[in-house]
């Protein structure tokens, strides 16, 4: 399993060793080591191989695959370690520590999947023979994939290396030093920049490859977390004049076994029985049963809420089971953002931005969520009458509508509700993760978040 694996080379030493990919399956194909740069990336077919390889960096087992996702979770009031493995013992505590293998691997992977979009980015305009549309959308899929993994990190671990470009050497590799959060942010503005322009011509029919439609509610979540109100709600206003996307006619059509397309769907991980994650294998009985749901979380739901069936089947002495993603096998597609964040992502900047009117249309946002899953809506002015008031209920509805989906821990942190939240636990240095101590052993440049 992800979490006992043996200790991986450090990740930022990965950036000098180039990787390729043979042409195939998007699940399938899995980029080589030790394969020549300079043979890796050579005309359209082999440009294609090396996307379909970035893509395939998203579905790790330390990334979107699991402990991105659920390792995270465990370090809130939503998720509680039901099973063996140490590394979820001690995210159930907030126990964190450099050199804690979750958070190595976690590390490791996001770096791995930014080497995989920089070669694309350097190589791809020296190809002669692609054709210019072709191009643009390879390197537009590879801009906001980087910016995708820039933003995991950043929130995670604030201050990181900015790496751009395939390092040549192991050597040079070393020498990286982590750039501050206001520059991460400003680069990922960048990537999702080139990257609207790059994808300008292209539709937003697939959910499982980057769109127009997936770069601009990635910059409405950007622009949430940056404090960015304004940003936040032209973002989310432009994905909803695009009228492409809507609520999916029920909570439980979003999760389904066979990963079945729906019109909420912006960006999915493709995941299949081969390919698979371990999300539903770590929540379920009929798994490992690693982790389960907190009675807390269990009693946030109302049993006629339609989201309570999906989440839960099954209280037994020993936890709460998760059936949000239905099988252990694993070949569930994992949500990166879909229509509902959007819409509480509107809720929430216009509640902050007070006002009658603007506390008004958050409330209808938060309406629209509550609706689809059965249950009634606020009344502004009545239920709801202050600012704090809207804000918290946008608050409970992210919580509930996303349970499980792996953003929980960061909206206790930006909103500055997690040491409420998770009380003794919780240490304020703790809102940022440590920098693996196999990093901070290799790049003499690098420096540890305080605390740790």
């Amino acid at each position: 399993m992800t979490m006992t694996r043996s200790r991986m080379a450090p990740a930022l030493l990965f950036l000098a060793v180039s990787l390729g990919a043979c042409d195939g399956d998007l699940l399938d194909v899995k980029p080589v080591d030790e394969i020549s740069e300079d043979i890796a990336i050579v005309d359209a077919r082999s440009a294609q191989a090396a996307l379909v390889g970035a893509y395939s960096a998203l579905q790790g087992g330390s990334y979107y695959g699991g402990a991105y996702v659920m390792w995270s979770e465990t370090l809130t009031d939503n998720v509680e370690h039901t099973g063996t493995f140490d590394s979820y013992a001690d995210a159930d505590l907030v126990f964190l520590r450099p050199d804690m293998g979750g958070i190595t691997g976690m590390w490791t992977v996001l770096y791995d999947g930014i080497n995989r979009v920089n070669l694309l980015i350097q190589k791809v305009p020296a190809i002669t023979s692609i054709d210019a549309a072709d191009a643009d959308a390879i390197l537009g899929q590879a801009y906001a994939l980087r910016a995708l993994h820039y933003f995991n990190l950043v929130r995670a671990w604030g201050d990181v290396p900015l790496v751009l470009a395939p390092p040549a050497t192991l050597d040079e590799a070393a020498l990286v030093s982590r750039s501050t959060t206001a520059q991460v942010y400003t680069q990922i503005a960048s990537d999702l920049g080139q990257a609207a322009s790059l994808l300008s011509g292209l539709d937003n029919s697939s959910r499982t490859f980057v769109t127009p439609g997936f770069v601009t509610a990635l910059q409405a979540r950007i622009a949430l977390y940056q404090g960015d109100w304004a940003g936040a709600v032209a973002r989310a206003r432009a994905l909803q004049a695009t009228g492409e996307y809507s609520l999916a006619g029920s909570y439980g059509q979003l999760f389904t076994a066979g990963g079945d397309p729906t019109s909420e769907d912006i960006f999915r991980v493709a995941f299949t029985a081969t390919d698979y994650n371990n999300l539903g294998y770590y929540y379920q009985y009929d798994g490992r049963f690693e982790i389960g749901a907190t009675q807390e979380a269990y009693d946030l739901f109302d049993p006629a809420d339609d989201r309570f069936a999906v989440n839960f089947n099954g209280v037994r002495s020993d936890g709460i089971q998760v059936v949000k993603f239905p099988t252990t096998i694993g070949g569930e597609d994992l949500h990166v953002i879909r229509y509902a964040d959007v819409l509480l992502i509107l809720a929430e900047a216009l509640a902050e931005q007070d006002g009658a009117a603007n506390l008004s249309e958050a409330v209808d946002q938060i309406n629209a969520i509550r609706a689809r899953s059965g249950m009634a809506g606020y009344v502004y002015g009545v239920d709801l009458t202050t600012q704090q008031e809207v804000l918290d209920a946008v608050f409970l509805e992210r919580r509930m509508e996303l349970a499980f989906e792996g953003e929980y821990w960061f909206d206790l942190v930006r909103t500055g509700r997690a040491a409420t939240a998770i009380g003794a636990n919780f240490d304020a240095h703790e809102a940022l993760w440590p920098i693996p101590v196999s990093e901070l052993d290799v790049a003499p440049n690098l420096t540890q978040n305080p605390g740790y």
